[in-house]
Order: structure tokens, then sequence, then C-alpha cells
């Protein structure tokens, strides 16, 4: 039945007779140019808003790189606008590297002492950014936020997870686990979580230890320890279901899928366990078919949305029917909602805070304001909030 589910969704992504087109843009962000690319999918359609998925490259990669994994099909059938940013190249004379995430990760070099990989760039504060960026210029469904990332981008998935948990309604991180170097991952809400490793990897092992030119630094965590600390983080059952999937053409590589679920017998933590698997982003093409990790992650993440649209931990989606007016507007604009708003911060294309402000009388002068189209974020008394765009003329 799975191999037949498969083939399905490989066919309906083949068959799609339009395509949407990557656009590469970029700001100043504390003092340093920042580019990202957006995906914009086939078809889309302010009035039907999308999901969002931020993609993470690993360590030395481009925000090219997720040209290549396929996803790209799944976002004009499933409507889904891909965020891709780059990161920075980590300029240290001992061990310098191209496109470094500040994911946490601190290696002790002999004689050197402890180096932070681009620890003085805010890479969580660019990623935020360059997402609100994205909201006031497209309509997205903020209930269908996602990140996922690969190696060093998979660290840094991990990272965003812990920190910003309120931005991601599900999270996926493929061959990274979390910096042993960072706080205690404690995001405060249900935070659902997808891990993909290959038992064979060279780079980042299953057990935890990082290999970087020949030598080993352990310093992060094993795959095993850092599935615990999230079935804890999202009260699941111990127990999983563990399902073997069949190794069709005889290669050694199998997938071991391990599913674990809440009360209600939700999944909310899964490991994809890649048998003889290596330091790769597997696909239906090099593994015969077996596995693709673009579409398990988005089965996933679809998954989490479909359980309930509107349960979400943080209630940022508990007020679903409100209105702004006059949209477009000169001077000032109305809210109206069944629970009163009490609180607007508004930021600019940018990602800047421009207006951080209290509602009176249902209403927000916007006078300060250039003229231009802003993001909204309207929050209750009671801490539930919901974003809108707004354009001021």
């Amino acid at each position: 039945m799975k191999q037949v589910l498969s083939t399905f969704i490989l066919l309906l992504l083949i068959s799609t007779s339009s395509f949407g087109q990557w656009e590469n843009s970029s700001f100043t962000f504390q003092s340093k140019t920042r580019n990202y690319r957006t995906y914009k999918p086939a078809g889309y359609n302010p009035a039907n808003p999308t999901a969002l998925i931020v993609i993470l490259h690993g360590l030395g990669g481009s925000m090219n790189d997720a040209e290549g994994l396929n996803i790209t099909a799944i976002a004009d059938t499933a409507n889904i606008i891909l965020l891709s940013p780059q990161a920075l190249d980590y300029n240290n004379t001992l061990m310098p590297v191209e496109a470094a995430w500040n994911s946490g990760i601190q290696i002790n070099v002999s004689g050197f002492g402890n180096f932070i990989v681009n620890g003085d760039v805010d890479d969580i504060g660019f990623i935020n950014a360059m997402m609100d960026s994205t909201l006031a210029k497209f309509s997205v469904n903020p209930a269908r936020v996602f990140v996922c990332g690969a190696s060093m981008g998979g660290f840094m998935t991990q990272r965003l997870a812990c920190e910003t948990p309120a931005r991601f309604k599900a999270v996926a991180s493929v061959m990274g686990t979390y910096a042993k170097a960072l706080p205690v991952c404690n995001p405060g809400k249900i935070l659902p979580m997808a891990h993909f490793h290959g038992t064979s990897d060279e780079l980042i092992g299953y057990d935890g230890n990082l290999t970087f030119n020949t030598l080993v630094f352990p310093v992060v965590l094993s795959v095993d320890s850092l599935v615990k600390k999230w079935i804890a983080i999202n009260n699941c059952s111990s127990t999983a279901q563990h399902d073997i999937w069949p190794d069709a053409n005889s290669d050694n590589l199998f997938v071991e899928h391990f599913t674990y679920s809440d009360a209600g017998g939700k999944s909310k933590v899964e490991l994809f366990k890649v048998n003889s698997g290596l330091h790769q982003w597997y696909d239906y093409a090099n593994t015969s078919g077996e596995i693709d990790y673009s579409v398990e992650i988005w089965k996933f993440f679809n998954k989490q949305y479909n359980y309930d649209p509107t349960d979400v931990g943080d209630r940022h989606l508990a007020i679903s029917k409100f209105a702004i007016f006059p949209n477009p507007s000169t001077d000032k604009i109305f809210i109206k909602s069944d629970e009163p708003f009490v609180h607007a911060i508004v930021t600019d294309i940018c990602g800047r805070t421009v207006l951080s402000k209290p509602i009176i009388d249902s209403g927000l002068s916007i006078v300060s304001l250039n003229k231009g189209t802003y993001l909204i974020k309207l929050i209750t008394a009671k801490g539930a909030f919901n974003f809108s765009k707004f354009v001021k003329l």
C-alpha cells in the first residue's frame, strides 16, 4: 500500500502541467547584505492563502540547492511558497568555511580553544525578517508555516524550533540534530518534529559525532537523544509504531519508520532511520523509489495541519474571523473581530518593526508610516494573535 501511495504521489507531481518560478531577493540586515530565494507556486492566488516552507541548505551549500530537492513540484501541486535563504561565510583564519549557519555548533580545537561557527551572526533574526517580508508580500496561512533543513541546515532548523517555536506549525531536520552548546530546548508548546538520518552517515554520525577535516567532535546530540527530547516536548508515548519498509532493490539501504503519537493518537514525532544511509538527501531517483525525503516531509507537515486547522498550542489562530478597513488607507485603520484586539505590531517588507502600539477604540493611526505594504500582527488581551496585510496610501 505504501508503494502504491508513493507512486501515486510521484505521478501526480510529474503530471503537473504548469510550474512556478524562483525569484532572487536581498536586503540589509545588521549591516550585512543577506540573500534569499522565493518560489511562488504555479496558480498562486492571493484569495487562496498558501502554505510556506523555509528550506535551509547545508554547510558550504547555497540557496540554489532547494531547486534540486524535487520540492518545487510538490509546491506547485500543493500550493506552497518556498523560502531558501543563503548563509554567510565563516571567515575564521584557523578554519574558514563557506556558507555556515550560526546553528550553535561549538568546536574545541586543541591549542586554539573554542570556536562557535559564525557565532556573531544573527541568523535567527535574519530568517525571521525574511519570513516577515514574505508574509507582507504574499497571502500565507499562518497555520501552515514550516521549516526544514539539511545537515547544518538541520541543526539550524532545530535551533529555530527551540528559540522561535511560535513561527512554525511543524519542523523537519535531515542529517542535522541539535548543538550541545545551546541551552536545553524548551519551546513551551507542542511542535511536531520529523527527523531523517542515515545510520552510516560519515559526517554527522548517528551517535552524535561530527567529523570535520578528519577530526571527530562530539558536539551534537545523537539521533536517539534528539528524538527522545522531542517525544517529551510533544507529550508523546515513548512506544513507537515501528514499520520496516522493503528493500526493493536489495542494496541494503532500507527505511525503518518510527511514529510517536500523543494521547489522542496523533503523530507528533517521526523518525526515518535509513539503514546504511550516508550523508545524503535521498529521493525516489537515488533509492529506486523506496523513499523521497521531500515527499515524506510534506506528508508529515500536511498531516499536522489536517489534524486540526485551528488547534495551535500558542493560540495564534484563535481569532480566525476579523476584518481590517478601510484597506488601503491614508491615515487610520479599524479592526473588527469577535474578540477585541488590544495591541498591534506593524512591520515593513524588510521585516523591520515600524509601529508597536495599543489599539484604541478598535482603531490604529498609521499617519506616521510611509506609503507601502505592511504586515500587521494583532494581539488580544489573552495573548491570541493573527496576521494580516494592509496598504498605506
